[in-house]
């Protein structure tokens, strides 16, 4: 985003609306300094007002620096634009709007002045877009070149009818994320009613959910959902719940180590449950830092420990005495799992439990914590609980060998596709 100031037109109320816990000027400067500006322009009709709130401290765009124009001006012109703002290019965003990140970036990403429409919002969307949807990318040349005295996004609607500036059409727009397994719609709608406030607010809880999940995780799903709808609004963190969800975690491991099996199983799956809140929160909420990507690592660290606390309780009580070999078959198995799922992403970009109809199916009941938790649940209540440790470690290995073939099919074939490409 080198060189490209953001102009934000932020009016009261309207640019402090809350949805799901946070206004849109606060959001819209969240996803800004994440998209790596550093520095933002302000106008407004009512500085004080909006000038106060961005008085308060917010760690969450403790990076950006967002300067009010101090005297309160009228409708926005090109020339308020040029007089204001020492730059040669602009992202002009209006802050009474809902807008997905990947759209800014790609307004960032043109040559040229372009401005961001919805060729073909989605139904339940559509009372709430407008064409042009507000956010645009232009150049001091074509400030320049408008009115100045015209109201600029009147001119900027006038352009775009006309064909004479280039589109970002949200429709068209690449809507796979891979991070998350699944394809979410990017949006930008202006600032809901009050009536259509939850149809928005389901908007963005949605598009927090990470897709192609195990059996389990469709139950955990709504459950998180239903729980973020309500944290999103207090001023918990991700990193709060993180915490939380370590001691479960902890917990969970304590509980297994001394032989506490249904009360380490009853941790385990809420732990389950509350590993995902931390994630959603923060993508709900515009709070991802880069500290929360070791997050992953730490599960990995705590659902390990579950299964070396289980495997010394048995080995200890005499339930297994053979136990230990079945944990390194465990562990082996997750290690060829991961290098096999490290190719695929390196070959196709994207994760292997996604990247075929077979994969996703697989991925429903393939060697995962939550899937092993439901077995040992199930092997405790059965009283057969040594055996479903059995179980969990071969169903293991038999997931890394299909992970193991699949990486090594997809990868050839990757390959295959490369040299006739290349060759054509």
């Amino acid at each position: 985003m080198e060189n490209i100031l953001p102009i934000i037109i932020a009016d009261a109320p309207e640019a402090l609306i809350e949805l799901c816990g946070v206004n849109l000027l606060e959001r819209l400067l969240r996803i800004l300094q994440r998209l790596g500006f550093r520095h933002a322009v302000v106008f407004s009709t009512t500085p004080e007002i909006v000038g106060g709130e961005l008085a308060k401290r917010s760690w969450a765009r403790d990076q950006i620096n967002a300067h009010v124009v101090s005297d309160p001006i009228g409708p926005l012109t090109s020339q308020l634009i040029l007089e204001h703002s020492p730059s040669d290019r602009f992202l002009i965003v209006p802050a009474s709007i809902y807008c997905d990140a990947r759209l800014l970036a790609a307004l960032c990403a043109k040559a040229s002045s372009a401005a961001l429409v919805d060729s073909n919002p989605p139904e339940f969307a559509q009372p709430l877009i407008r064409n042009p949807c507000g956010p645009a990318f232009v150049t001091r040349d074509f400030l320049s070149a408008l009115s100045p005295a015209a109201r600029f996004f009147d001119e900027l609607k006038n352009k775009v009818d006309n064909r004479q500036i280039d589109i970002v059409d949200a429709a068209e727009e690449d809507d796979y994320i891979v991070s998350m397994r699944r394809r979410v719609r990017p949006l930008c709608f202006s600032a809901p009613p009050e009536q259509s406030r939850r149809v928005a607010e389901r908007v963005i809880l949605d598009s927090a959910q990470n897709g192609t999940l195990d059996l389990p995780a469709y139950i955990h799903g709504p459950i998180e959902t239903a729980i973020i709808s309500l944290l999103c609004k207090t001023r918990i963190t991700p990193n709060q719940i993180t915490i939380g969800g370590f001691v479960i975690g902890c917990s969970a491991t304590a509980a297994f180590a001394v032989g506490r099996v249904g009360l380490g199983i009853l941790a385990a799956l809420i732990f389950g449950i509350v590993d995902g809140l931390d994630g959603k929160q923060s993508r709900v909420k515009i709070e991802t830092t880069e500290r929360g990507k070791w997050e992953h690592h730490l599960d990995y660290l705590i659902e390990n420990s579950w299964w070396l606390a289980i495997a010394v309780h048995l080995w200890r009580s005499g339930q297994f005495p053979n136990v230990f070999y079945f944990l390194a078959l465990l562990i082996a198995s997750h290690l060829l799992a991961e290098f096999a799922k490290r190719r695929v992403k390196i070959a196709r970009g994207r994760l292997l439990d996604d990247v075929a109809p077979f994969d996703r199916a697989f991925r429903l009941i393939a060697a995962r914590r939550n899937v092993y938790v439901w077995i040992l649940a199930c092997g405790f209540l059965l009283g057969a609980f040594p055996q479903s440790y059995a179980i969990i470690c071969g169903w293991a290995a038999i997931s890394a060998a299909v992970h193991l073939v699949r990486s090594i099919w997809i990868c050839d074939s990757s390959a295959v596709r490369r040299v006739v490409g290349s060759r054509s």
